[in-house]
């Protein structure tokens, strides 16, 4: 990364190719119910992130806390509520665009939400999943998302045992 915050990558031809850097603050919640966990399939005009598996989630909104965040997110984009959220790990990740590195910081958490049909937004998801982890392991799913899975499954898991 130089001075100005553009991160250096290298192409083809191995030139070197300064892109701007830009941060985005969100969070992601692992929504159980039963013993499943509610993955979304994610409906995008970029192919990159098309028809990819994730969590419900979306960015902090300005003077926002992570854990507000994730209860409206979680609401908006499932119609669920959640009764419990516990903040379990951070993770960042860089996607590189064609014109920009887009750096996600993430605020994950385990959310136990309560009974009632799902209802996503239309325009921004195809279906959703209740699936147990190792079904969630072999979904096709966003590269961060899979990074979050394995931290949860592997992690968060086997410290409830």
């Amino acid at each position: 990364m130089d001075v100005k915050g553009r991160s250096i990558h290298s192409n083809a031809t191995n030139k070197k190719i300064m892109k701007p850097v830009k941060d985005l603050n969100i969070v992601v919640g692992i929504c159980e119910r039963d013993g499943r966990y509610l993955l979304l399939q994610r409906k995008d005009p970029n192919p990159i992130w098309d028809r990819k598996w994730e969590f419900p989630g979306g960015k902090i909104e300005i003077g926002e806390d992570s854990k507000d965040a994730i209860h409206r997110e979680v609401f908006e984009e499932t119609g669920l509520q959640v009764h419990k959220s516990k903040y379990f790990h951070h993770h960042t990740h860089d996607w590189d665009l064609e014109e920009k590195i887009l750096r996600v910081h993430i605020d994950c958490f385990h959310c136990l939400v309560g009974e009632g049909e799902v209802v996503t937004e239309e325009e921004k998801s195809y279906q959703i999943r209740w699936v147990t982890h190792e079904e969630a392991l072999l979904l096709d799913s966003l590269k961060a998302n899979n990074d979050i899975l394995n931290t949860f499954f592997h992690e968060v898991l086997q410290n409830l045992d």
